[in-house]
């Protein structure tokens, strides 16, 4: 079923229960490298109110195959990925449009390349784009 959500310039309708199914299946091996790790760990730790922009589309805001880590600030992780979501831009630009969730910079877009989509991801399918800030939080020591 699909919900409305009116997030910045965006009015999004989205099927958070149907998307909360798919990430629910098992997809394809994620990367394994430390970075990608610390991402999971450090987005399980997060507090609820953190990764409730995630949650309130049905991501499991831990899973992230489309994800780069892309240098440290002020002794944190950047990261910037793009999660998929079952849901079309009823509204706005699906150009890159960064807005502001707490720490996290976001924007909506259409999928470029359906690499990092799961397979039999139902259509239709909208990208929610993210960069953040994250602690390093495996005991091993950063790469």
């Amino acid at each position: 079923m699909f919900t409305v959500f009116e997030i910045g310039p965006w009015v999004i309708e989205a099927d958070a229960a149907e998307t909360r199914k798919q990430y629910e299946k098992s997809w394809a091996e994620p990367c394994d490298c430390g970075s990608c790790r610390n991402f999971s760990e450090a987005m399980n730790l997060l507090p609820a109110e953190k990764t409730r922009l995630f949650t309130q589309f049905g991501i499991r805001p831990a899973v992230c195959h489309d994800l780069g880590e892309h240098g440290k600030e002020n002794g944190l992780h950047h990261y910037a990925g793009s999660y998929p979501i079952v849901g079309r831009l009823r509204e706005g630009c699906p150009e890159y449009h960064i807005e502001r969730a707490g720490d996290i910079r976001f924007s909506f877009s259409l999928p470029s390349t359906t690499f990092f989509i799961p397979k039999d991801f139902p259509d239709p399918i909208i990208h929610l784009d993210f960069s953040l800030l994250l602690p390093w939080v495996l005991e091993e020591e950063a790469e």
